[in-house]
């Protein structure tokens, strides 16, 4: 939240001390504790069953129960509403591995902002590598990745689904589909239509877990490769881009749109769903904090204008695209293949 100029020091005080409950959920989803927590446990019992030292583990609870995140009773804690529903693994709405990938961010990325900021990259990136295909990203966090991609992504694209007219499409391709999130709710939204999942082959096999877990896999296929250096097919009449342009440069972006264009079919549509900055570059407040994120986490990655999005499309044989406002600091450009 921006400061208000006419209020007083504790607002960049409550800024400062941001990180500790950031912190403090972190670590709880990384031990597995509201999993342990759906039911009223002591102190003693959860210091047990973590292995962990009595009086740490108590001073810990209570940070966690005056968050909100537990409910403190006489001799117990046990998990608050928003933990029960969100942060149980076994839950059908659990939302934890978005926690843990950006745990897996803190560490390698926002420690080093300061030297970033300085150096122009992240250090010890190679500036010229595409953010996925870093060597030291190892599985875990590439599934906690994806799985947290989905987790904020099935919250929006039904309100996505509902605001694009797909009546008549007929081959989709969401290009970098992750876990295939909107390839599927498309696909749900309109039974005439049928989706290519492309992306790297280790997303695609949670795409694939979630194709079949939503009985699409007759209508919802996947292509695996690597979008700035391989075929990414032809024939398509929609081409579904989210969240993608931010992870590039302004050199990789162009040449993922004109890619997508070459791939359309002779008045199809291309759709690029993104957090975009409005034309100050500083507003509004998600856009350019997620801006900030992209600097910590990536070689050469941002957050852009609509503006300069739009640009890039027409430049690439697309007409004037149509901005959408999607949801959650989302939005859309859509525009056709003239």
């Amino acid at each position: 939240m921006a400061l208000d100029p006419k209020g007083g020091f504790d607002q960049i005080m409550s800024m400062a001390r941001g990180f500790q409950a950031s912190k403090m959920l972190m670590v709880a989803v990384d031990l597995g504790l509201f999993d342990f927590l759906e039911d009223p446990r002591s102190a003693v019992e959860i210091a047990a069953w973590l292995k962990a030292d009595a009086r740490t583990t108590g001073i810990f609870l209570n940070g966690l129960a005056a968050l909100g995140l537990l409910v403190k009773g006489v001799d117990y804690f046990k998990n608050g509403e928003l933990a029960s529903r969100y942060l149980v693994q076994s839950g059908e709405d659990y939302r934890g591995a978005i926690i843990k990938h950006m745990e897996h961010t803190w560490g390698r990325g926002w420690d080093d902002l300061k030297e970033t900021v300085l150096v122009g990259h992240p250090p010890e990136v190679d500036p010229e590598k595409w953010v996925d295909s870093r060597p030291q990203r190892n599985e875990t966090e590439v599934r906690a990745f994806i799985w947290g991609m989905h987790a904020i992504a099935r919250d929006l694209a039904p309100t996505v689904a509902a605001k694009l007219d797909l009546k008549a499409v007929r081959h989709l391709l969401d290009l970098g589909g992750g876990p295939a999130t909107y390839a599927i709710t498309f696909a749900q939204a309109n039974p005439g239509l049928t989706a290519t999942v492309f992306d790297l082959p280790l997303p695609l096999e949670i795409a694939r877990e979630n194709i079949a877990k939503n009985n699409l896999t007759d209508r919802v296929q996947t292509l695996a490769g690597n979008f700035l250096e391989d075929d990414i097919g032809t024939g398509y009449d929609f081409i579904w881009v989210s969240q993608i342009l931010h992870s590039h440069d302004e050199r990789q972006c162009k040449l993922i749109i004109a890619k997508a264009v070459a791939a359309l079919t002779s008045g199809g549509r291309l759709a690029i769903q993104d957090f975009y900055l409005n034309p100050d570059g500083a507003s509004p407040t998600g856009a350019a904090m997620f801006g900030v994120h992209m600097l910590a986490v990536t070689p050469r990655g941002r957050a852009y204008t609509y503006g300069e999005v739009a640009e890039w499309m027409q430049e690439a044989g697309l007409a004037k695209p149509e901005y959408i406002q999607s949801g959650m600091d989302a939005s859309m450009l859509v525009a056709k293949k003239t």
